[in-house]
């Protein structure tokens, strides 16, 4: 069986649409979920928030292991969430990032040499969002034309639900390759 960690963003929660439709896929498919909450320190950016969202994540684990031991844990994070690519490529555990720090060397690093599957969701307008990194992780892309830091393509609502229904179905069937 799956179980979903989902990690959050600096300023973007686990209740935001993208947080909220992987939690949702999982609840579909009777897949247990443990979430991470936090509250930011002033300064994380500027000392490295690796260890920050290391702490988190390994935490969120670790309750998820004693709650569903069989479960193979899928990391679903958010921008700073995506610091735990270090940990997940460690664990080779599969994963779903969503708008990641591809601009950060560290992150795009071992979102590729982690042999465990993942999903990439960013969008062309996010400068965080490298399409050429992205395809060179080797892993499954979803590229939101227009969309900013939180895929929202510029226009009408619209135009923000179908590429929330993109990424949606891309996290569903991510899910049901991974289980």
């Amino acid at each position: 069986m799956i179980a979903g960690v989902i990690v959050p963003g600096r300023g973007y929660g686990p209740q935001a649409p993208l947080l909220d439709l992987a939690n949702e896929a999982l609840s579909d498919r009777d897949m247990p979920a443990e979430t991470v909450n936090w509250t930011v320190p002033d300064g994380l950016l500027d000392i490295g928030p690796e260890p920050f969202v290391r702490a988190h994540v390994s935490a969120a684990l670790h309750r998820l292991a004693n709650a569903s031991p069989a479960a193979q844990p899928v990391i679903i994070a958010k921008s700073l969430g995506t610091y735990a690519a270090m940990l997940a490529a460690e664990l080779q555990l599969p994963a779903i990032w969503l708008t990641p720090l591809l601009h950060v060397e560290v992150v795009a690093e071992a979102i590729g040499r982690n042999p465990a599957p993942a999903l990439l969701a960013g969008g062309t307008r996010d400068p965080s969002w490298l399409p050429d990194i992205a395809a060179a992780t080797s892993k499954r892309v979803v590229t939101v034309t227009g969309g900013d830091h939180g895929l929202r393509p510029p226009g009408p609502l619209r135009a923000y639900t179908h590429a929330l229904g993109d990424v949606g179905t891309a996290i569903e069937e991510f899910l049901s390759q991974v289980s």
